[in-house]
């Protein structure tokens, strides 16, 4: 029979496997929307209607559950808003900025993670860690690149790209804190904080701010399901979950997988650069996640935090 402790390190390779896989369709999230967006469809809408989706078609299941939405409480609410305003921040960038731009300002979230994972839960930073955020920052700075000065937002899309990182970090160590909360209620708590802060977004995206697209629901009802199903739902579940048993710095540096997967899907499928240079940068930046895995081992009590007794 297997002991407790081989149980516990399948249950963190388990989770580990789960926010890198995850990692893999939000890199190509943007394509789906994108297509909406040729079809018609403004990019705010597009944003809030590929959460608002989800968040209708489980209404039923969220009302079924409503007693562990209230058991939640405000910590429930605070994730739900932090890592669905990241969610939709990260949409709305790739809508209207450069997708290779808005992934590398929003992997800056493993330097939000360490300093929140610092001040909120107390975790030590170890020497090892430094040095792999170093890699993965290091990594960042050769494919964003220094031809048109020091890397920094110059852009509304890379402005959200920033903020999405610090609001995802942020909710992750949320996350931890939760205790007995499912991922299902995570889940919809994120969808329904997306919704709710693409509208409020609206206003610094387009003016005036754009009519309901009804014909978005009634014609390309079809493309906003297959976001929902193939996309949101899955992945979504499985980053809060696996992000649940592990530390909130090591599911930054594993959520950075969707790096090299949102530069080269973007690379095939539009017109932006692909060579040396970035082939040099995502290798460093997936290098930084392996290395964080092999050498920065996790205590079983640390796997177990946020857990109920």
């Amino acid at each position: 029979m297997a002991s407790s402790s081989d149980k516990v390190a399948g249950g963190l390779l388990l989770a580990n496997l789960a926010v890198a896989g995850s990692a893999l369709f939000w890199g190509t999230l943007w394509w789906p929307m994108r297509q909406l967006a040729a079809r018609g469809v403004d990019g705010p809408w597009v944003a809030v209607l590929t959460f608002a989706t989800p968040v209708l078609f489980l209404l039923p299941v969220a009302l079924w559950r409503r007693r562990q939405f209230l058991a939640g409480g405000r910590l429930l609410l605070g994730t739900g808003l932090l890592i669905g305003s990241s969610s939709i921040l990260y949409a709305d960038g790739v809508l209207v900025g450069e997708i290779v731009r808005v992934l590398l300002l929003f992997y800056l979230m493993p330097v939000w993670s360490v300093l929140f994972e610092r001040l909120i839960i107390g975790t030590p930073v170890s020497l090892t860690r430094f040095g792999t955020i170093a890699l993965g920052l290091v990594g960042m700075v050769v494919l964003m690149g220094f031809e048109d000065g020091f890397p920094f937002p110059r852009s509304l899309g890379d402005w959200f790209g920033l903020t999405s990182g610090v609001a995802w970090a942020l909710g992750i160590v949320l996350v931890r804190l939760q205790g007995p909360t499912g991922a299902f209620e995570k889940t919809y708590a994120q969808f329904a904080g997306a919704v709710l802060t693409g509208i409020l977004l609206m206003p610094l995206i387009l003016s005036p701010v754009p009519a309901f697209p009804v014909f978005a629901v009634t014609e390309h009802w079809p493309w906003l399901i297959a976001i929902a199903v193939c996309w949101l739902v899955p992945t979504a579940g499985l980053s809060l979950w696996g992000a649940g048993q592990l530390s909130p710095v090591r599911s930054a540096l594993l959520l950075m997988f969707e790096v090299p997967v949102g530069v080269v899907s973007s690379v095939l499928l539009t017109d932006e650069p692909f060579g040396v240079r970035e082939m040099i940068g995502g290798a460093l930046i997936v290098g930084a996640a392996i290395l964080d895995v092999v050498l920065v081992p996790q205590a079983p009590e640390q796997a177990q935090a946020g857990k109920p007794a």
